[in-house]
């Protein structure tokens, strides 16, 4: 039982401390309890107002089968997407390029070289990664497989059918519930509708050059900014969709175990590896983040080449949910709703059925969203260089830049009746070697 809280202090905590403990006001009875840290970070079933006796969070057993994912997701990756999808025919763009460049190619090796995960194959895989999107209200599940490979890595691949890949050296490190943390964080991204841009991030710098010698140096102005921008994003979406494997999980100690095994995990030293030390850690990471200004910017600048963000700095933030966001709120049933069942938004050109946040259509690549022009095309080409760092302060060339680039994309990606599938959105093993570091 947790006995309701003694009055507050009127000094503001400070925010470079670590709470001691977390207050959260009882739904049912209106108590206000205070809930020991530790025990939050440890949370294995939903304590009890230290008034009526009801368990403080009411949706703690529930699937979350209408929560909206703005609920959870991380302001880093809400705020440098939104400066993305402002940009004039960026979406359009990207999914065109992957899909006539990657998704064939990609689809063909997976098929052709892993073991594709169902019940008959690897069924506790499989009903783990069932129990993980019925967790997130993810209707239709992706492609699931697991690849040979003894770095720990998952990644996630599609435009507009996706799928999960699984390294052997993840399934070998990782336990039970620790493979759960794994493939809910990969159905993170497809909950949080990341996959077009994540696969975009990874696409986009192998043929950055190529736009830049086909627009004479120009696209450079519209490139550099778009390619850092794409990269700051995919950083901070690990952190939500880090934030959705907890939401399937419940326990954040199982999230930290499972990054920091991957940080210098060890079958052979196993039992001296304690989840205590790592959590002082990642305080002790917090306070050096906050000795600066330049702290939190430096961490995601040194992150923006690895594949995903470090795995203390990814432990830091689920410390701040946990204690300071709206983790537990989010577990008593309070979060945004979205519709069970989508509208869909209907082709123009074909009358096919699109999902309601499509950019373009998926069977004759009809723009579907008009694009701003003008100020308002310009304004958003700013923002955009704003959230990568890059402002060369005119705005007129790199408005004339982007038409350029746009026209030869137009001109040489345009296929047609390009076949669909899925396209990138990690890192596959042969495709791109991998800093040893990059985990995750």
């Amino acid at each position: 039982m947790v006995e309701p809280a003694a009055a507050h202090n009127s000094s503001a905590p400070d925010p470079k401390v670590a709470p001691a403990a977390v207050d959260f006001i009882c739904g049912e009875c209106g108590a206000q309890n205070r809930l020991a840290r530790d025990k939050v970070l440890n949370l294995k079933v939903s304590p009890l107002c230290g008034r009526c006796e009801k368990p403080l969070l009411r949706a703690y057993e529930r699937p979350f089968d209408d929560l909206d994912p703005d609920s959870y997701i991380h302001p880093l990756d809400k705020e440098t997407l939104d400066a993305l999808k402002r940009i004039p025919g960026v979406s359009t763009m990207l999914r065109s390029l992957i899909r006539h460049s990657f998704e064939l190619a990609t689809r063909l090796h997976h098929h052709a070289n892993f073991v594709r995960v169902s019940a008959k194959q690897y069924p506790t895989l499989w009903a783990k990664f069932e129990y993980a999107a019925r967790a997130l209200g993810i209707k239709q599940l992706p492609e699931l497989y697991v690849y040979q490979d003894p770095i720990p890595n998952a990644y996630t691949f599609g435009v507009d059918k996706y799928f999960i890949a699984v390294s052997t050296g993840c399934l070998d490190l990782l336990d039970e519930d620790e493979i759960l943390v794994v493939l809910a964080h990969e159905l993170g991204h497809v909950h949080a509708d990341h996959v077009l841009y994540k696969s975009a991030a990874r696409v986009f710098g192998s043929v950055a050059s190529t736009i830049i010698q086909a627009t004479f140096g120009i696209g450079t102005l519209v490139v550099y900014p778009i390619q850092l921008a794409l990269l700051r994003w995919d950083r901070a979406s690990e952190l939500s969709s880090d934030r959705a494997a907890l939401l399937v999980v419940k326990n954040p100690q199982t999230v930290m175990r499972t990054l920091m095994k991957i940080a210098g995990g060890t079958k052979r030293y196993a039992n001296e590896l304690g989840i205590e030390g790592f959590i002082e850690q990642a305080d002790s990471f917090g306070k050096m983040q906050d000795e600066g200004p330049l702290g939190r910017y430096i961490t995601i600048f040194q992150s923006l080449f690895r594949s995903h963000p470090f795995p203390i700095w990814r432990t830091k933030e689920i410390i701040d949910w946990v204690t300071t966001g709206n983790f537990l709120e989010i577990l008593d049933g309070e979060y945004k709703v979205r519709a069970l069942v989508p509208v869909t938004k209907t082709c123009p050109a074909c009358q096919t059925a699109n999902k309601p946040e499509a950019m373009i259509c998926v069977q004759c690549a009809h723009q579907l969203v008009e694009e701003p022009s003008g100020e308002a095309a310009e304004r958003a080409v700013r923002d955009v260089k704003e959230a990568a760092g890059v402002d060369d302060g005119n705005g007129d060339v790199m408005s004339r830049a982007w038409g350029d680039v746009r026209s030869w994309y137009k001109k040489n990606f345009t296929l047609g009746d390009a076949d669909e599938g899925p396209v990138v959105d990690g890192d596959p093993p042969e495709r791109k070697p991998r800093d040893p570091g990059d985990r995750g």
